[in-house]
């Protein structure tokens, strides 16, 4: 019954405990409310070495990392080493106010990161062994569904996922990958396959991934284009810009993707060598796919252009059911004015729903990269992280997105697999450097 409390106290109260609440926000529940599914075996398995993670607290100066300078808590003290950390740790931090008559922390303070990853493996770690770890994680799945306002979620293979929409597929052969692959596509549609050597990977273009990023991306795509004009003087249109930002690796509101579902396994199992893979499968009506001219993918190649506060207020535009198309048009006439630089003709509409929503972009195959990966891309609107259209194309089966996962002691045998049929770094990656890079991890 003791050990039963423990995990009450940080589940059953969560929605009181707003430290609790928000660690397990950013580890779990982000993740859930957006893709429908989380992994969370580095902390059932208890991968998550000790001593590095103390040092990386001690190096942001966290006061959490009081935590990893003792043992483990148990399922018996858990509780008071908690309570005892929180009044003796976390009284002084700014934006931090204790309650003396609920005798709780309101939080203010915004936890990074590294630092709710740390307490939700404390907090796991209390149970000896992974066989608990598991057996408590089922016990909590309707508190995280309650507390995050989750669908009635489920629980296998380390993997909490949304029971009514998704579905696992395990991975563990290169055989096993193809014949799941052989059946999907019919003649109406198009296959497209993104590779995540982390299956925890938010389904995001990269701009989407860090707030300071999404906050300053007019600021970086100007820099860099003034730092490196050189590298930018064949692009007449934004979508040349972006493509070729996303060449060398700048954040922006792409994402890549290919026709080839070899090139997404490699992908999902070439780095993270101890965390789960994933391979996501796009099915895609063929006459919605862009083109490079298209003015859809204009307008929305011109959203990095602008500052934070006018993307803000078309997003607000374009959502706000009492605002009508036409009134829509007068508000966004800056984002007009700029698709009409690049195309004189265009007429003076953009349609509001374009703005908050994603297309597929089949890009002029202007790079040897491009070419070997048999690349496109996925470009991004102004939408919610939670609302992420970029769902609504993934390949379903009898009403349940099919989640395609790799276990992290299947990716070497995939590989050398793949290595046969000339899927490999140099293959992928023609320059010269990646072709050196892979010859010199072959002896």
């Amino acid at each position: 019954m003791i050990v039963i409390f423990f995990f009450f106290f940080f589940f059953d109260q969560i929605i009181d405990n707003q430290i609790i609440r928000e660690a397990f926000k950013q580890v779990c529940a982000d993740k859930l409310l957006s893709d429908m599914y989380c992994d969370m075996e580095e902390y059932i398995s208890g991968r998550i070495d000790k001593k590095d993670m103390l040092n990386s607290l001690l190096a942001i100066e966290s006061p959490y990392s009081e935590l990893y300078k003792k043992p483990y808590p148990t399922a018996e003290d858990g509780v008071s080493i908690w309570r005892d950390f929180q009044k003796n740790y976390l009284e002084d931090l700014e934006g931090f106010r204790f309650d003396e008559r609920n005798e709780e922390f309101q939080n203010e303070y915004q936890l990074g990161l590294l630092e709710a990853k740390a307490i939700v493996n404390w907090m796991y770690r209390a149970y000896p062994n992974m066989e608990k770890r598991k057996d408590e994680t089922k016990t909590i799945l309707h508190q995280i569904s309650k507390t995050f306002d989750i669908a009635e979620l489920d629980f296998a293979d380390c993997i909490i996922y949304v029971k009514s929409k998704v579905e696992i597929n395990i991975i563990n052969s290169f055989g096993s990958f193809c014949k799941a692959m052989q059946d999907i596509g019919s003649a109406k549609k198009t296959s497209y396959y993104r590779g995540h050597s982390d299956i925890n990977y938010l389904l995001l273009p990269s701009i989407m991934r860090r707030r300071e990023w999404l906050d300053h991306e007019c600021d970086m795509y100007n820099e860099l284009i003034i730092e490196c004009p050189e590298e930018f003087s064949h692009c007449f249109a934004h979508l040349d810009y972006l493509v070729h930002m996303q060449h060398y690796g700048l954040p922006t509101r792409m994402l890549d993707v290919t026709r080839n579902p070899l090139v997404a396994l490699y992908f999902a199992c070439e780095s993270n060598p101890t965390k789960k893979g994933e391979v996501i499968v796009f099915d895609v009506e063929r006459e919605i796919v862009k083109y490079p001219g298209s003015d859809t993918v204009t307008i929305l190649a011109s959203i990095p252009l602008f500052k934070k506060k006018l993307k803000v207020d078309l997003a607000a535009w374009a959502a706000d059911p009492k605002i009508s198309q036409k009134d829509f048009n007068e508000k966004a006439v800056r984002l007009l004015h700029e698709v009409k630089l690049e195309k004189p003709a265009f007429r003076d509409e953009i349609r509001k729903k374009d703005i908050l929503d994603c297309f597929f972009v089949l890009s002029e195959k202007r790079n040897n990269r491009i070419i070997k990966q048999d690349g496109a891309f996925i470009i991004c609107g102004l939408f919610n992280k939670r609302y992420n259209p970029i769902h609504k194309y993934r390949y379903t089966y009898k009403g349940k997105i099919q989640i395609y996962t790799i276990p992290a002691n299947k990716k070497k045998g995939i590989l050398n697999m793949l290595n046969k049929f000339s899927i490999n770094k140099a293959s992928l990656f023609p320059e010269i450097s990646d072709v050196t890079e892979f010859i010199k991890g072959k002896y």
